[in-house]
C-alpha cells in the first residue's frame, strides 16, 4: 500500500503513533514477541488495517439492517457494528457499548440538525 500526505499530517501521525497509538496493532502477523505471544503489525500499517476493518464492519452492519424501518435500522446497525468490533478487542476496542452508542446518537442528532448544502 502507499500513502502520500504533507509534513503537518506526517508529524501528527508520528505524534499519535508515539503516544496514544503506541500499543495499537493491526491484524497481520509478524515475528512473535519476546514473551512468545503472536506478533501483530503496528504503526501506519496497523492503523490502516484497523480502519479498513472498521469500514468493512460498518458496511456489513448497514447492509444487515436495510430491511428495517429507518429509525430501527440506524439503531440496529450501531448495535451490530459494536458487536462485530468486539470480536477483535485487541485491535478495535476503544470504549464500552453504552459510551459508543451515546456518542453515535449525539453525532447523528447533530448531523440531522445541520442543513444539507446544495450544489
Amino acid at each position: 500500500f502507499g500513502y502520500g500526505h504533507g509534513m503537518a499530517a506526517r508529524l501528527a501521525m508520528q505524534a499519535y503513533l508515539a503516544t496514544l497509538g503506541r500499543d495499537k496493532v493491526g491484524f497481520s502477523s509478524t515475528e512473535p514477541a519476546a514473551d512468545g505471544k503472536p506478533g501483530l503489525v503496528g504503526g501506519v500499517r496497523g492503523l490502516n488495517e484497523r480502519n479498513t476493518m472498521r469500514y468493512f464492519l460498518a458496511i456489513e452492519a448497514y447492509l444487515g439492517s436495510r430491511a428495517l424501518a429507518p429509525a430501527q435500522a440506524t439503531a440496529q446497525s450501531l448495535q451490530d457494528w459494536f458487536s462485530a468490533s468486539e470480536k477483535y478487542p485487541r485491535q478495535l476496542r476503544e470504549m464500552d457499548r453504552p459510551t459508543y452508542i451515546a456518542m453515535k446518537q449525539r453525532l447523528l442528532k447533530r448531523q440531522e440538525a445541520e442543513p444539507v448544502p446544495r450544489p
